[in-house]
């Protein structure tokens, strides 16, 4: 998962510098299980998953000073199970998960928000990664740490040039989940791709659109691939709709196209709006008439594409690097631990 990536994993060497011994526990299910066929086996197999991760986690819960829990909601008995081996929780979470899904039964319509509220009640200290979410924490807990992102700038960096006479490309990345986002923008792609036939538009990760543009492209993900990708763009978009999904929403990809070096365009939602600082870095976007405006001001200007690039490269590597962001972490636990 991409927040495990980025909010667990990327951390772990700058933690074991910093003396802090880390053993990492992934709750999603093995593929070579989730991909079997239902049958009695594989019931026995999940069942007996299920106990050695647990033995396992009752055991890591004894042995360590903290237990930092990365967005999973455990049912209230067993988040008690875990404090009641130890008091030392901490409650990492970058998405408004408290929210229910649209296909979820009626009779678990809550459930998501009780356990989230229970969680932050019983931990030590919560880290979220804006400040709509830490609104949402402090009446259950006072003791907040907020870190947006972090984005390694040291993976991500500009590209050495633009490949020349090349397209320019306006991009996008996301997961086949946020690709609804995109729809409020496909007037906006036909319009760009009538006007501006030297303009490409790459949407890696996006899952199939109706009614695109032939200008529009969906690349396939992979993490491997992911830098290649990005390296191609020249501006990089982060449509969202406003509502409390959007506002819990970290700005990760604003920050990966700001550490590339790229300007961005963006709705004026939840923390989109202190990512950007319009005409800086970017610009902000919330009508379609608004974004055809400010992304023609970019195609039409290398040196301002250039100059908000920098800035945002300089504004991401200074407040929101991984390597600003992790001694704060390591110093947070140490002092929980």
């Amino acid at each position: 998962m991409a927040s495990s990536r980025v909010r667990v994993y990327q951390y772990l060497p700058f933690l074991e510098d910093a003396g802090i011994r880390c053993f990492v526990m992934s709750m999603v299910r093995k593929p070579a299980v989730a991909g079997m066929k239902p049958s009695f086996w594989k019931g026995i197999r999940i069942l007996m998953g299920r106990i050695v991760k647990y033995l396992k986690i009752g055991y890591y819960c004894l042995v360590c000073d903290v237990v930092l829990i990365q967005k999973v909601l455990f049912p209230v008995w067993r988040q008690n199970l875990i404090r009641l081996l130890n008091r030392n929780l901490v409650f990492d979470f970058d998405d408004a998960i408290y929210l229910s899904g649209p296909l979820e039964a009626l009779h678990r319509k809550g459930v998501r928000e009780e356990r989230v509220c229970h969680l932050l009640r019983i931990c030590r200290c919560v880290i979220v990664c804006c400040e709509h979410l830490r609104s949402y924490s402090r009446p259950h807990n006072q003791n907040i740490l907020m870190i947006t992102g972090p984005v390694d700038c040291e993976r991500y960096v500009p590209r050495k040039q633009r490949e020349e006479n090349g397209k320019l490309i306006i991009g996008w990345i996301g997961t086949p989940n946020t690709t609804p986002y995109l729809e409020p923008l496909i007037k906006v792609f036909a319009e760009i791709e009538r006007n501006y036939p030297q303009v490409a538009i790459e949407l890696i990760g996006a899952s199939p659109l109706k009614g695109i543009c032939q200008a529009v492209k969906i690349v396939e993900w992979s993490f491997a691939g992911e830098l290649d990708h990005l390296h191609r763009f020249d501006i990089g978009i982060m449509p969202l709709w406003d509502n409390e999904q959007s506002r819990g929403k970290g700005g990760y990809k604003l920050l990966q196209y700001m550490a590339i070096g790229i300007p961005c365009v963006a709705s004026p939602v939840g923390i989109n709006s202190s990512l950007i600082q319009e005409g800086v870095n970017g610009y902000l976007a919330d009508s379609e008439e608004q974004w055809y405006e400010k992304l023609a001001r970019l195609i039409e200007n290398q040196a301002l594409r250039e100059a908000m690039g920098a800035r945002g490269r300089e504004i991401a590597e200074r407040d929101y690097s991984l390597r600003v962001s992790a001694p704060k972490m390591a110093e947070y636990l140490k002092r929980i631990g």
